[in-house]
């Protein structure tokens, strides 16, 4: 009796049970994301390897005067994407550092595939649940 209580509470279809999975998905991911900001912001020097490059020079965005005559800033300001260099922009227009939102961004970004990713699962239940009656 149990297994079979058990068994449905874990494949159940209905919507109770979907916003259970589904919390319990936010919540790992979530989990996950928050071990990684220990070592990020462990000090203030602490940078992941491709903000080296990509994020550093959008500092500019904060103060126009950094970075004058440096080529290498240019060339990597020259080749970002302008959805990415928007975002950045628009978080270093309300106050937010360029290297704190690529501390951040990680676990949002996680939070929202956990999303969709629980949603295309959620499709893949309910295209067999119909098969299957």
């Amino acid at each position: 009796m149990w297994i079979t209580n058990l068994h449905r509470f874990l494949t159940g279809t209905t919507k109770p049970y979907f916003r259970v999975w589904l919390t319990l998905s936010l919540l790992i991911a979530t989990l996950y994301g928050t071990l990684a900001f220990q070592p990020a912001f462990s000090s203030e020097y602490v940078v992941q390897d491709d903000a080296r490059q990509h994020v550093f020079w959008m500092r500019r965005f904060l103060d126009p005067e950094l970075f004058p005559n440096d080529i290498i800033a240019d060339y990597f300001q020259s080749v970002a994407p302008l959805g990415y260099r928007a975002l950045y922009h628009f978080m270093a227009g309300i106050g937010i550092d360029p290297i704190v939102l690529s501390k951040v961004l990680p676990l949002v970004l996680g939070l929202v595939t956990t999303g969709y990713c629980f949603g295309v699962a959620l499709q893949g239940v309910s295209d067999f649940a119909v098969v299957a009656v």
